[in-house]
């Protein structure tokens, strides 16, 4: 299950470092470590794995911290407070008001 959970999330931070690359060019975009970090000016975003609770941690500078976990039904990321959140779909929007 856990390396599963490995290989999926590292797979969703990979999808995102193109998806941003590719549609963001107005964005800055690296990996550390384990860590997705966006950024334009001031504002950072991180997109982070979480071992331990196997979940993918969003802090966003428009909307504050999200938890995301993983739906096998759906192979979505979807927020654990908010089950209306997707992590892509969030990003997309987030990172489009930046322009």
């Amino acid at each position: 299950m856990m390396n599963n959970f490995i290989e999926t999330a590292n797979k969703t931070l990979n999808l995102i470092f193109d998806m941003v690359e590719k549609n963001y060019d107005y964005l800055d975009v690296d990996f550390e470590d384990q860590n997705l970090k966006i950024e334009k000016d001031e504002k950072i975003f991180i997109v982070s794995i979480h071992n331990p609770t196997s979940q993918i941690w969003l802090s966003s500078p428009i909307s504050g911290a999200h938890h995301f976990e993983f739906i096998n039904s759906t192979n979505e990321w979807i927020g654990t407070r908010n089950k209306n959140l997707n992590l892509i779909e969030m990003l997309e929007k987030e990172l489009g008001s930046l322009k």
